[in-house]
């Protein structure tokens, strides 16, 4: 299965023989640790692109409304006039905070593909560098030597790779908090 960030799956090709030699020694498995970090920065931002035109949506909507809703209160006048600007003022506060939740929440979701992509970027170039630094042992475990020269720094790599994704996946973990907010809906039901 293809990787969803172009950076780990570069990365992911890279690491196929510690993978394999990995395999073989009961080491933990690169590639695999590598899925635990993969996102799609891409998919986020066009969801956050598509929300802030939902948000220009609801403020020209906003704008037509209250234009129409001023109209129809010259027109009316007395109580029915007053009635209806007491409740087409609830509803513009609700058009303003949907709008404004639409603004925020994009916001955040350029900013977390931001660090997605950026996580995943120094994590693949983090693990292809401790990939690269066992190649050799790992072809020659695939080739069949299990000396301690080579199975040590394979083992280690993998290990070391493990280790690296884990530190991404805490760094995602610490974001959670910034997105809470967004579970609770703008306008009570």
């Amino acid at each position: 299965m293809p990787f969803l960030h172009p950076a780990l799956e570069r990365a992911a090709a890279a690491l196929e023989p510690l993978r394999g030699a990995g395999a073989r020694l009961g080491a933990p498995n690169p590639v695999a640790a590598l899925r635990q970090i993969d996102c799609s920065p891409q998919a986020i931002r066009e969801s956050a692109r598509k929300l802030s035109s939902g948000r220009d949506v609801l403020v020209t909507a906003r704008l037509q409304f209250e234009r129409g809703a001023h109209r129809a209160e010259r027109r009316w006048g007395g109580e029915p006039a007053a009635l209806f600007r007491g409740r087409a003022d609830e509803l513009d506060a609700h058009y303003r905070q949907a709008a404004e939740a639409a603004a925020r929440t994009a916001a955040v979701g350029l900013d977390l593909a931001d660090l997605l992509d950026r996580l995943a970027v120094q994590t693949a170039e983090q693990v292809t560098a401790i990939g690269a630094t066992a190649r050799a042992a790992a072809e020659a475990v695939l080739a069949g030597d299990r000396s301690t020269d080579v199975v040590y720094p394979v083992t280690a790599a993998c290990a070391s790779i493990a280790r690296a994704v884990a530190t991404g996946v805490s760094t995602i973990v610490e974001t959670i908090p910034v997105l809470e907010p967004f579970g609770t809906p703008v306008i009570p039901g």
